[in-house]
């Protein structure tokens, strides 16, 4: 049984220099891998978000979500890459308006 479940969801870009960075976001609460990943790209398209990147875009396309699982014992692990549906979500409205920890 899942006591606890949290989604990381990573943004690949690159830096001025050309070097490949990555902005991950923790994502609370979301049913599943397609509601986190939405989530999480409406925090990275904030200008705070887009600032600390010095103006870069992300790359959507290859974005990388692991669903962080806390078991019964305590026991944190990271699950293999999710799978995404086909097309976008609703995002509920509560979400869009939580700060999320990156």
């Amino acid at each position: 049984m899942v006591t606890k479940s949290v989604w990381l969801v990573g943004f690949p870009f690159r830096s001025h220099q050309g070097r490949p960075v990555q902005h991950f976001y923790l994502v609370h609460e979301a049913p599943d891998a397609q509601v986190a990943l939405e989530a999480a790209l409406h925090r990275a398209r904030t200008p705070g978000e887009r600032a600390l990147r010095g103006g870069l875009d992300i790359e959507e396309a290859t974005a990388e979500i692991r669903e962080v699982v806390c078991g019964e014992l305590g026991i944190w692990h990271m699950a293999e890459r999710a799978p995404l549906a086909e097309g976008p979500t609703a995002v509920p409205t509560a979400m869009r308006s939580r700060r999320y920890s990156a």
